[in-house]
């Protein structure tokens, strides 16, 4: 679909007819991705199926990437794989978003229009990890550092501290707080 995914369409006319999209679009013919994610070179392999529930129109979307992106932990470059599968609410204003059904995505389309090429790139950007870490197996160039599991890796990162190098001396900034805060009220008295 070259050209025609960045063209404006009618939200209505979408749901009414049950319009449905495949196509394979170039990371540089989607607005508002980072220049870091459209520099790969990569495309972005789409299925958009429109409709209506509850009232509102919708659409499925379905995509599937292959990214270039830098791993946060080495800051080496690494391949992502992005699935998507989401329902999408396509409401005309922030007032119709309120009304949505809970638990559903929503999209902005002003005056009824959409471009479906835009409405791909929101999708693909919520499909991101927060922080993209080399998979289990991977090798990853930091100090060592114990390789992590996919797009679930950031949260677990987060939460698990690292393991000191060989024989290195554990810092702890705050191990004597206490004592200086307890010191700094006796003076104060």
């Amino acid at each position: 679909m070259p050209g025609g995914a960045l063209k404006l369409r009618d939200v209505r006319k979408l749901a009414e007819t049950r319009a449905a999209f495949d196509f394979d679009l170039p990371m540089t013919e989607l607005p508002g991705l980072p220049p870091e994610l459209s520099a790969g070179g990569g495309r972005v392999q789409t299925q958009l199926r429109f409709g209506r529930e509850q009232g509102f129109t919708t659409a499925e979307v379905r995509l599937h990437a292959q990214l270039q992106v830098t791993c946060q932990r080495c800051m080496g470059p690494m391949s992502l794989a992005v699935d998507a599968d989401s329902p999408v609410v396509i409401v005309e204003s922030e007032h119709e978003a309120e009304d949505a059904p809970a638990g559903m995505e929503t999209f902005l389309a002003p005056d009824g229009r959409l471009s479906l090429s835009a409405l791909v790139a929101e999708e693909l950007l919520l499909a991101l990890p927060l922080v993209p870490l080399h998979g289990a197996g991977a090798s990853c160039q930091q100090l060592g550092a114990p390789a992590a599991t996919g797009v679930g890796a950031a949260a677990g990162a987060a939460d698990t501290p690292a393991a000191p190098a060989d024989n290195a001396a554990v810092v702890r900034p705050f191990a004597d707080l206490r004592a200086l805060l307890e010191r700094g009220e006796k003076a104060d008295k």
